[in-house]
């Protein structure tokens, strides 16, 4: 539509110039010629305009959502649109979380990697409606801003506090104070406080809108401490477990020293968190150089059990064996034996009626290093879990872009999944530099996958609901209500809670197939609000279901000091010991390990007395470390109240104390590698920028993989892809969908120019001059463990290292000289392609 002023006809013509009166047409034929001539020249002008037209028209936005979406392949019945994006203000989105009203939060960072000189940060939070339930969300509203590189967030209960004084604020107003609650929880949301607590550098935060606009008014930091040494492996990952506990994690390079009111806790390098909120209580897991190197999500199965994704390597893990108040510095195995270097993070189950029935129970994680949602299928592993790519069903989404980064998933309200798209060609943190034009700072998508031909949940309501009505929903099979309505209790009174919840739980019916869930998730409530409700914790301990029994026993830990005497706790835990099911008698041991005190050691000892496999031998050699304080000066004493075999069975879990860590370690210095650090051709730009256009142009996958698997290459003697090749090496699997074909040209021409993190090679010396050569897998302040060249470990105190220097990658350059253009072009095909969609 035309905006500026309306033309003036009569002043227009008026300027048009007539040829002067002395020129006359000789004929009528000449003119009309001259009519046709110039009529011909237009016409030929007009035609070449729209050649020149679609010769240099603007190829199509490779960036634009629509692209994006038509790079989607999904199972049949299943289908995918785009519900928010940088066109709404959505930009590199970390972690999403929903809210009890329906609405969708986001983290988000343009700064990552690095600010720049007199840049100012202004990462945000933002809060996502869809308002006229079109399938979209309509309205994004600012909730906090002035953020730098947040990397952790959660919804936060609002406290008792906080509603009351809105509610005060509204009653001067002219409302009665208790109509206008009743009537900002139930309908008025926009004038709901809320809150969240968000992960930033050293500090964890807790931002709360006190008044209903829906920015945050008020910002305190209940935590600080934490380590950032390295941006992209800050706090992260929030999440809540099924009683209460805030969850998250950290990555290899911080070092974290928090105080709180029950002293400082620490944690260096890669571990695991728990905060418990109504107790300031935080405790610290894992901890050292061993894999997860970055820990990038939490998810719980439908028992409470808690998994771990490995953001470095495409593991995940099986934390409880190790969450033991005081250990650190263990290692332990992957339960998911195909990940092959299928990098993810943030997973979720599936507990959700508009997926079909066949669909229950998975795990759905992103993978953002292979542009994929993946499909995971979780089953039991003795007393622990291991997980395999779904034989049934196909992976959720696939795509042939590069830059679709599926770094979060999670269930909606509708029960459809969301997927938090951090859209990127470049998901290096180090590979490429921080400057890289390529690096997107504007785009950012949330997906949502539905199936076709299944009504979409129509969930009840939560945020306001009655506290009757919100016990009932415990008994939902939607995981997303049974969530929400947990966190809407938590911000409930205690006193009103607890009473409803005595009355409700006796009532549940016995025959009911869920029953025994529906008192597992009663007694979640119980530790949100961190009162013991003792009658509710022994009918679990007795439930048919040996997953309920096994999650009762951390609540008999977690409660051992604030329940009655006569109680039994140790008792209790002593029967669970020599329970049948291995992972009651896993959960026995973690419990013990958590309550120090002599008889706990019992336990423990009865425990490994039972068939054991290494869930178990995990928690009886990290119970026995914790205890030892307990139980050694009982030992000492004779043990009168120890069965005989126990001696024997204490000798084989109390391994050998390493030598005390040192003062001051070794400074690590910079050594020269020991293999070629350059061949005949060189990682120039131009030598990079030819080849990776005639990779693009001729390559041949096919006659690659005949190359790479050569024997005088060896890429196999170091590098896994698929089900061969060894460990020394980064694995190869996700090279292709992670890093562009010029990255994969230098460090295959020049490997010492750029060494994967985890992989760097080390020469230790000790101080009795042994020479150690190999990579770190596992270490902490008391010793290293070195792996080297052919395979073999070697375990290292740090206090017998004299020297320590790094010494780039094993890998020698030259391995390729011998090739033909044709072979060394084949070989970079053949490592672009792998990861990727076919």
């Amino acid at each position: 539509m035309y905006k500026g002023r309306t033309p003036n006809t009569q002043r227009e013509t008026s300027n048009i110039q007539h040829p002067p009166p002395n020129i006359q047409w000789k004929t009528r034929a000449h003119a009309c010629a001259i009519g046709c001539w110039v009529l011909g020249v237009g016409c030929w002008m007009f035609c070449l305009s729209l050649f020149c037209l679609s010769l240099f028209a603007a190829e199509p936005d490779r960036d634009s959502p629509e692209a994006e979406l038509a790079s989607f392949k999904l199972p049949p019945g299943f289908e995918i649109h785009l519900w928010a994006s940088e066109r709404d203000g959505v930009a590199k989105p970390i972690q999403m979380r929903w809210d009890a009203r329906g609405r969708l939060w986001v983290i988000q960072s343009v700064t990552y990697p690095q600010l720049k000189p007199g840049e100012q940060p202004n990462d945000k939070v933002l809060i996502l409606e869809d308002t006229k339930h079109g399938g979209y969300a309509d309205q994004v509203t600012t909730f906090a801003d002035g953020l730098m590189i947040p990397t952790g967030l959660e919804i936060a209960p609002v406290s008792d506090e906080v509603l009351s004084a809105q509610s005060l604020v509204l009653s001067k107003d002219g409302a009665s104070t208790s109509a206008t609650k009743h009537s900002a929880l139930s309908t008025e949301h926009s004038a709901n406080p809320s809150a969240c607590y968000v992960g930033e550098g050293p500090k964890l935060w807790l931002l709360t809108d006190t008044t209903g606009s829906g920015v945050a008014d008020k910002r305190e930091v209940v935590l600080r401490g934490f380590g950032t040494g390295d941006n992209h492996q800050n706090i992260n990952s929030f999440r809540w477990s099924p009683g209460g506990e805030l969850m998250f994690s950290q990555g290899l390079h911080a070092h974290a020293r928090v105080e709180t009111p029950y002293g400082i806790t620490a944690l260096d390098e890669a571990g695991l968190w728990r905060f418990r909120p109504r107790e300031q209580r935080l405790d610290a897991f894992f901890g050292g150089s061993a894999d997860p190197q970055n820990p990038w999500g939490w998810t719980f199965l439908k028992w409470g059990q808690p998994l771990i994704s490995a953001g470095n390597s495409g593991n995940m893990y099986y934390a409880s064996p190790e969450m033991i108040r005081g250990f650190q510095g263990g290692r332990r195995e992957s339960i998911w034996a195909e990940g092959r270097g299928r990098k993810t993070s943030n997973p979720e189950i599936i507990e959700s009626s508009h997926f079909p029935d066949e669909w229950q129970g998975a795990l759905v994680t992103g993978g953002y290093i292979n542009n994929a949602v993946w499909t995971l299928h979780v089953e039991q592993d003795g007393a622990g879990f291991k997980i395999s790519d779904d034989p049934k069903l196909a992976p959720l989404v696939q795509s042939a872009h590069g830059s679709f980064r599926p770094v979060d998933v999670k269930l909606g309200p509708d029960g459809a999944l969301y997927i938090c798209d951090w859209y990127n060609p470049i998901i290096g943190h180090y590979q490429a530099s921080f400057r890289h034009p390529d690096r997107d700072k504007v785009h950012g998508r949330i997906w949502r996958v539905s199936y076709t031909g299944r009504p979409l949940v129509e969930p009840p309501p939560i945020a306001g609901a009655p506290i009757e009505a919100l016990l009932e929903n415990l008994k939902s099979p939607e995981r997303w209500v049974r969530e929400q309505s947990k966190r809407e209790l938590a911000g409930r009174p205690t006193d009103k809670v607890m009473a409803a919840l005595k009355a409700w739980w006796p009532r549940l019916d016995p025959n009911d197939a869920g029953a025994e869930h529906a008192l597992y998730e009663a007694l979640g409530v119980c530790e949100w609000h961190e009162t013991p409700e003792p009658a509710l914790l022994k009918k679990v301990l007795g439930a048919q279901n040996a997953e309920a029994r096994a999650y009762a026993a951390g609540t008999l830990a977690r409660w051992a000091d604030r329940l009655p005497p006569d109680f039994g706790v140790v008792e209790k835990l002593a029967d669970l010991a020599h329970d049948p099911d291995p992972r009651v008698r896993l959960g026995a041991i973690v419990a013990a390990g958590n309550i120090p005190r002599p008889e706990s050691m019992v336990v423990v000892l009865s425990a490994a007395t039972q068939p054991r496999d290494k869930f178990i031998d995990t928690a009886l050699f990290a119970a026995t470390s914790v205890l030892k304080p307990q139980w050694e000066p009982v030992l000492a004493k004779g043990a009168l109240d120890w069965k005989p075999e126990w001696r024997e069975v204490i000798k084989t879990l109390d391994k050998p104390k390493p030598k005390p860590a040192p003062a001051k370690k070794v400074a690590q210095q910079m050594g020269t590698p020991i293999v070629p650090i350059y061949g005949r051709v060189r990682a120039s730009p131009y030598i990079v920028g030819t080849m990776a256009a005639d990779v693009l142009k001729r390559g041949d996958a096919n006659h690659g993989k005949e190359v790479f698997h050569r024997p005088e290459l060896a890429c196999l003697t170091c590098h896994h892809v698929g089900n061969e090749g060894g460990n020394i090496g980064p694995a190869l699997d996700a090279i292709g969908s992670a890093q562009p074909p010029d990255f994969i040209i230098g460090a295959v021409l020049e490997p010492q120019k750029e060494v994967k993190e985890s992989f760097e090679t080390m020469r230790i010396t000790t101080k009795k001059g042994d020479e150690l050569i190999g990579i770190i897998v596992a270490g902490n302040d008391a010793e290293i463990t070195l792996r080297d060249p052919a395979g073999m470990e070697h375990v290292v105190a740090q206090a017998d290292i004299a020297k320590r220097e790094f010494i780039g990658s094993l890998m020698p350059a030259g391995l390729t000289d011998n090739l033909s253009p044709e072979d060394l072009r084949d070989l970079i095909a053949y490592l672009t392609q792998l990861g990727k969609a076919k």
